[in-house]
C-alpha cells in the first residue's frame, strides 16, 4: 500500500465532526480544523506521468483554478492535484469552499505549475512564505503557467523576470510594477517554457494550449470537441479590445474599486 493510500486510510477512521458541534461551542475554526482532517483527498500518483500542481488560496477566482483542472483531469494524460498553504477549506469568490489535495508541507513534486488569479491578489503578493514556496516550486517545474492575475504571484516570485506574459486586460497595468516583465495582448500567450492565459474564461484556451504543447495537439483537438468548447458569447463584448469604451471604462473602474490598494502600491512605487 503506498504513502498516500495508508495516510488516506487513517484519515478515513478519524471521526467526522458532529452536526451539534457548534452548540457544542466549537469555533469555525476547529469545525474547519476537523474538516481539514476528514476530507483530504490525496490522488493517485502514476509515477510516468507529469504532475501537475494547481495553486489554490482564499478567495481566489475559482474558474480561474477549475476550468484548466476539467479539462487536464479529464485528459487522463497527467497527475493533476491541488495545493495550499495548508489543508484548511478554503473561501472562494462563488460563495464555495475549495478543498486542497494537499499542503506546502506534504505537496508532490510539481512538474507543470499554474498559479490561477483572484480580484484583489495582493494577499497572496504579500505572504512571503507562499511567494518563496512559489519560487522553489518554480525553479523545479518543467513548465510555469499562470491564468488571470496569477501572473502577478507569479512575478512577484521572479519567475517572469525576461518572459512574456498575458493577464487579465483590467491588470495589465499592474505588471508595470515588474519591470523585467514583458506584457502581451493576447488570450494565451506562450514563452519558452511559460504559458498564461488571461481573464477567467480564458483558462479553457489556456489549458488545451497547454495540452497541446506538453502532450500533443490531437489530444487537445478531442478535449475541444469533448468539451463542446465553442464559444458564442451572446453579446460580444468579451473582447477588450473591440469592447464599447463606456463599457470597458465601467469595468476598468470597478476593477480599480475591488482593488484599490493593489492598484495603489503600483501607483506609488512608479510614482504615478
Amino acid at each position: 500500500m503506498s504513502y498516500y493510500h495508508q495516510r488516506r486510510t487513517l484519515l478515513e477512521k478519524i471521526p467526522l465532526a458532529s452536526s451539534a458541534t457548534g452548540i457544542l461551542g466549537l469555533t469555525s475554526t476547529a469545525i474547519n480544523a476537523e474538516k481539514t482532517i476528514t476530507n483530504a483527498i490525496f490522488p493517485e500518483i502514476d509515477p510516468k506521468k507529469l504532475n501537475i500542481g494547481i495553486f489554490i488560496y482564499p478567495h481566489m477566482t475559482m474558474l480561474d483554478a477549475y476550468a484548466p483542472l476539467q479539462a487536464l483531469a479529464i485528459s487522463k494524460q497527467f497527475n493533476v492535484f491541488t495545493f495550499a498553504k495548508t489543508q484548511q477549506l478554503l473561501p472562494s469568490d462563488a460563495n464555495v469552499n475549495l478543498v486542497p489535495n494537499y499542503s506546502f508541507s506534504n505537496c508532490p513534486n510539481i512538474d507543470v505549475l499554474i498559479v490561477p488569479g483572484s480580484a484583489n491578489p495582493l494577499e497572496q503578493l504579500n505572504d512571503i512564505e507562499v511567494i518563496n514556496y512559489i519560487k522553489e516550486v518554480g525553479n523545479q517545474a518543467k513548465y510555469i503557467t499562470s491564468v488571470c492575475t496569477g501572473a502577478l504571484i507569479l512575478a512577484e516570485a521572479g519567475l517572469l523576470d525576461n518572459f512574456s506574459t498575458t493577464i487579465h486586460w483590467a491588470y495589465s497595468d499592474i505588471l508595470k510594477y515588474y519591470p523585467n516583465v514583458t506584457y502581451i495582448n493576447q488570450r494565451v500567450v506562450k514563452d519558452r517554457n511559460r504559458i498564461s492565459g488571461g481573464g477567467i474564461t480564458a483558462g479553457l484556451d489556456f489549458s488545451l494550449a497547454l495540452i497541446a504543447e506538453i502532450s500533443n495537439a490531437s489530444t487537445a483537438q478531442a478535449l475541444e470537441l469533448l468539451l463542446e468548447y465553442d464559444p458564442q458569447p451572446p453579446f460580444n463584448t468579451g473582447n477588450h479590445n473591440t469592447a464599447p469604451p463606456k463599457l470597458k471604462n465601467q469595468i476598468q473602474q470597478k476593477v480599480h474599486h475591488i482593488a484599490k490598494d493593489l492598484f495603489e502600491r503600483n501607483r506609488i512605487s512608479l510614482k504615478i
